[in-house]
């Protein structure tokens, strides 16, 4: 009869343990089925449309740069110089050189002294002058197109490869171009067409225009027209894509979803109780994921706390608004 009530006990002090595990606090948000209120951000920069990059044609150094940053240029407009001090420095001593015995061969010629020797060492720089200036000519690069000009990381004295090293781009500021990378599932949804772009400044203020929507593979271009230059090369905005639809599809902020053994779980909340669920994932549209199996329409999940949780763990919740 004693081990009977002691074993009551026990089971009553630990039952009563149980029942009295603190609750953690927690922040859920709701399972959401996929309608037309879906809106993604993005955070970019404004960039030239059109743009055309600028290579040298010749290794060597960059010695001179004609424009400064931000500039509108023609076509054909020289922009850097590629080669050597060195080789400048031989070209100016020749052109010196050769001054130099111009004047002796009309002081030789005036006082009827014999010059074919001097002639001939004349030909012989102005050859060698010849020779360099084609040079020197060789490494000068010049704007593609008529356009704005943004220099990279590139400038005076850096050594650079022909064909290779980008010297600068070249582009339009109107229209202008923000890109941003997206998944494939992110790339569906936003190829309908039916969606409204719409760019913001670092203040919150709106840009009056709408953008366009074109891709490259998994990078997206929004471009919006830029008529009286209030776009400027640079900026950090951002983009809101609103009027989205994904018919049929189930959505859970992306703070939701944890691996463990192998596979993508959630916690959910079943009577202020955490409870463990696998769930399968499709695609990912902007910070929410797209859930296949496993949740709901509605059912809340926890989004901030999840370090705490087990299965059964009470929970205080604050829902995400």
């Amino acid at each position: 009869m004693r081990n009977l009530l002691a074993m009551f006990f026990v089971m009553m002090i630990l039952l009563t343990g149980c029942s009295n595990e603190p609750s953690v606090e927690v922040k859920t948000a709701k399972v959401a089925a996929g309608d037309g209120a879906l809106t993604l951000t993005r955070d970019g920069k404004i960039s030239l449309s059109n743009e055309q990059e600028v290579l040298s044609g010749v290794s060597g150094n960059v010695i001179e740069k004609s424009f400064q940053d931000g500039d509108e240029v023609t076509e054909g407009q020289p922009l850097f110089k590629i080669g050597s001090k060195e080789a400048e420095t031989e070209l100016l001593q020749a052109k010196q050189e050769l001054a130099q015995a111009m004047t002796t061969l009309a002081k030789e010629v005036a006082q009827k002294k014999p010059v074919e020797e001097l002639q001939a060492e004349i030909s012989e720089r102005q050859a060698l002058i010849k020779k360099l200036e084609d040079e020197s000519a060789a490494g000068i690069v010049s704007s593609p197109m008529a356009g704005q000009v943004n220099i990279g990381s590139v400038r005076l004295g850096a050594e650079v490869k022909a064909d290779e090293t980008v010297l600068a781009t070249v582009g339009k500021d109107n229209p202008v171009i923000v890109r941003f990378e997206v998944s494939e599932a992110e790339k569906n949804i936003l190829s309908t067409g039916k969606s409204k772009v719409t760019l913001k400044f670092i203040d919150g203020t709106t840009y009056p225009r709408e953008g366009k929507l074109t891709f490259n593979g998994t990078t997206a271009e929004a471009t919006f027209d830029n008529p009286i230059g209030l776009l400027l090369l640079g900026n950090d905005v951002r983009l809101e894509i609103s009027g989205l639809s994904v018919p049929d599809a189930l959505l859970v902020p992306e703070q939701a979803i944890h691996q463990r053994e192998g596979g993508d779980y959630v916690f959910a909340v079943d009577s202020n109780k955490a409870a463990l669920k696998k769930v399968s994932i499709g695609g990912k549209i902007g910070n929410k994921f797209i859930v296949d199996d496993g949740l709901k329409a509605g059912e809340e999940v926890v989004i901030e706390g999840l370090s705490n949780l087990h299965e059964g763990t009470p929970l205080s919740v604050k829902n995400d608004k």
